[in-house]
């Protein structure tokens, strides 16, 4: 939709039912159109550079490090207003299958927010929203969740120190995991381990489990989606 460039990285067509996660690459200047999802929420993070959430005619500020919580049926665009590169990503839940077969790309006849409005997108910095207690991790943040006002999707950020590690137990619903920065292990059920570098994207089917260490020199930065309608 709109220009720069988009992929899809978790999506329906690879197996996934209740969430979703899109990339973009977008140059100064260039928009991703606005549109709205009928009963679908998104979290979209701008992993580098800046720009702006786009309403009709109101433009809210976004900057690395942000996530922007866009419940069902809101109008929203993104926009870089920047003179740099931005990256962003979104996850998604339950999936909107008219944005995947193009019918949400309707740049002759963008829809914008009624008069009166109020919008319920919310702007939120991962690094500074309140804490979770009673994990491992000192640094786990929570992002976007039912208690603050979500349906159906929850993020949390976590930063991992030299050392530091944590277990992904088994929840009756897909999560994915994206690696923000620095370095990680993953040890799975059968005690196979992999590496993930900076951007790599883990998906965890329901019911899955493994732990995840931080390796390498720096700290090692997560982000963390899943689906809360069908979690026990």
């Amino acid at each position: 939709m709109g220009k720069g460039k988009n992929w899809r990285v978790v999506h329906p067509d690879m197996g996934s039912t209740q969430l979703t996660l899109n990339h973009g690459l977008h140059a100064p200047g260039q928009e991703f159109t606005q549109h709205y999802h009928d009963a679908s929420e998104d979290a979209i993070v701008v992993l580098e550079g800046g720009g702006a959430i786009r309403q009709g005619s109101v433009y809210t500020p976004i900057a690395a490090g942000d996530v922007i919580f866009v419940p069902a049926g809101e109008v929203h665009g993104t926009v870089n207003t920047t003179p740099n590169m931005a990256r962003l990503i979104s996850f998604q839940a339950p999936p909107d299958m008219a944005l995947y077969r193009g019918e949400r790309d309707t740049p002759g006849e963008v829809p914008t927010p009624q008069h009166g409005h109020r919008s319920n997108v919310q702007v939120l910095n991962m690094a500074r929203s309140g804490p979770v207690f009673g994990k491992s991790v000192a640094e786990w943040r929570s992002v976007v969740s039912p208690e603050k006002g979500a349906v159906h999707l929850s993020l949390d950020y976590i930063c991992l120190d030299e050392g530091q590690h944590f277990t992904h137990e088994p929840i009756h619903s897909e999560s994915i995991y994206v690696l923000k920065n620095g370095c990680a292990e993953v040890t799975d059920n059968n005690e196979e381990m992999q590496t993930l570098q900076r951007h790599d994207v883990l998906f965890v089917s329901p019911g899955d489990s493994f732990s995840l260490s931080q390796a390498g020199d720096e700290p090692t930065t997560i982000i963390t989606c899943w689906t809360v309608a069908t979690t026990h």
